[in-house]
């Protein structure tokens, strides 16, 4: 998978996308209108051992910095549309004697993006 220039090798990846309804009050009941699609939503997990990938969560942290949207692409090629990071939520787990992680585990929040 990709997101703009990095790779990635999630665990599990969520998905979810939400229809929009309004609501309308009448006299005997409530009503709901369809005003369009709602966003695409994306939580990726993953894991990073940082002896051997030293700024895999770097490169995503300075993503999500630009606020920029990035192309995600599957494992298969299909482009997948812009998306942009909302969340980089990140735990460190099993420490060297330095202090420096052996594993971190992290999920990744991904939002569509459309002009």
């Amino acid at each position: 998978m990709l997101l703009g220039k990095c790779k990635l090798e999630p665990i599990s990846l969520r998905y979810s996308k939400e229809k929009r309804w309004y609501t309308i009050e009448c006299i005997e009941k409530t009503l709901l209108q369809n005003i369009g699609s709602g966003i695409e939503c994306i939580d990726l997990t993953g894991v990073i051992y940082p002896r051997y990938q030293s700024n895999g969560l770097e490169q995503l942290k300075n993503i999500r910095d630009t606020q920029e949207p990035h192309v995600l692409v599957d494992n298969s090629g299909n482009i997948l549309g812009n998306f942009v990071i909302t969340n980089v939520e990140e735990k460190q787990i099993l420490f060297f004697p330095d202090g420096k992680p052996r594993k971190v585990e992290f999920i990744l929040k991904l939002k569509s993006y459309s002009k």
